[in-house]
């Protein structure tokens, strides 16, 4: 892992973005598709999906992802489900997004209460774990943490097991930020945290993963069995076509897994092997790119790819902020001040419990602990306040 925080931080945002970027013109295709028409895909293609267009233009995994940013740099740190709800109500904009979240964002401004109900009766996809990276990044090396916090906030439009695997990606997420952070602490962490069925599945693709001496052994043989029939309409689509969409943390979470235990030590590797994918690939790639770029860091990546993913997005940065100065690498800086209250809010709650619980090594109370020492009046809560304060 790098050791400059703010260069982590930024690998995971932009690493992120590039991904989505190179598996956007080729997202639900067949992995042999891609290999016949493009041999390996390793440069940004120019496409046309309405919302995103032109070669290095993201789509709505980035789109969505950075309003979860907005809200944490808004919140100061770790993000609660009304932070983010009230950042999709003020700036989403449903023509960027697919219709899922077009529904999501009905439910917020009709008043919808709670807003981490909004996602059930949401259509199932990997909606929830293509945003959730921040949660990781504000969490940095607390996977435990990044968990909780993202079941609670994939709540606002997931449910069920795309709603677990959410917080199973940011978990790793968090845990590629922490020192000397591996493919395989990464993914070793995921399967910690993991309810028994995603971690059937993740665990089933480990496995695969583990037999498999090249990237292209895994993807084959993880189509020949994992990928998931949406169960449409019969004459609706023909799964017998070489393209047909599965946009499911069932199978998003799985490969992201098994491509970082295959190519985790080579960022760009990594990457492109998830953008090659296909299927979800912008996902896919997304997901490989933010985790390998908290752990190797912005510097370890192309500097061309970073290049182009910055000069390409513009009009996202434009539409949200209204300032031309703002861009991925200017969030990533927000993101490094948010993560400096949060060590100071924990460094507040380290101090009230040492005067609560006293200091003695032992772990009991001290002497006068129990009666007239009560925790509060001290300075520290005045700085506990402080830490608090508003966005980064």
């Amino acid at each position: 892992m790098s050791r400059d925080i703010r260069d982590a931080v930024y690998g995971c945002v932009i690493g992120g973005a590039i991904g989505d970027a190179l598996g956007a013109p080729v997202e639900g295709w067949n992995w042999r598709d891609i290999r016949r028409e493009h041999g390996r895909l390793e440069e940004f293609q120019p496409f046309d999906a309405g919302y995103a267009k032109g070669a290095g233009h993201v789509t709505d995994d980035t789109y969505l992802r950075h309003l979860l940013c907005m809200a944490i740099v808004r919140a100061g740190g770790r993000p609660t489900p009304d932070d983010f709800a009230a950042v999709l109500k003020e700036k989403m904009n449903p023509a960027r997004l697919w219709v899922n979240e077009g529904l999501v964002l009905k439910k917020i401004r009709q008043g919808m209460n709670p807003w981490w109900e909004t996602g059930r009766g949401a259509i199932p996809a990997g909606c929830a774990t293509m945003m959730i990276a921040p949660v990781g990044i504000i969490n940095a090396a607390d996977p435990a943490q990044a968990y909780q916090d993202a079941f609670c906030i994939a709540g606002i439009n997931q449910e069920g097991l795309n709603r677990t695997f959410a917080a199973t990606f940011a978990a790793a997420v968090a845990a590629a930020f922490a020192p000397g952070a591996t493919p395989g602490s990464v993914v070793e962490t995921m399967l910690a945290h993991s309810d028994w069925l995603a971690y059937r599945y993740l665990a089933t693709a480990l496995e695969m993963a583990r037999s498999c001496d090249r990237p292209e052994e895994f993807v084959e043989q993880f189509y020949s069995s994992h990928l998931i029939d949406l169960g449409w309409p019969s004459g609706q689509w023909d799964l017998s076509s070489p393209r047909y969409f599965s946009g499911n943390s069932r199978e998003i979470v799985p490969a992201v897994a098994g491509i970082i235990h295959l190519c985790g030590d080579a960022p760009q590797e990594a990457i492109i092997e998830g953008a090659n994918f296909g299927r979800d690939c912008d996902t896919i790639g997304s997901c490989c790119g933010s985790i390998v770029g908290a752990m190797h860091g912005a510097s370890a990546l192309r500097r061309d790819w970073i290049e182009q993913c910055e000069a390409a997005n513009t009009d996202i940065f434009e539409e949200l902020h209204g300032d031309g100065e703002e861009n991925f690498a200017a969030m990533a800086s927000h993101l490094t001040a948010g993560l400096l209250k949060e060590r100071d809010r924990t460094q507040c709650r380290a101090d009230e419990l040492s005067e609560l619980l006293g200091a003695d090594e032992g772990g009991g109370l001290t002497e006068g602990a129990g009666g007239t020492h009560a925790p509060g009046g001290h300075e520290g809560n005045g700085t506990c306040q402080d830490a608090q304060g508003g966005p980064a």
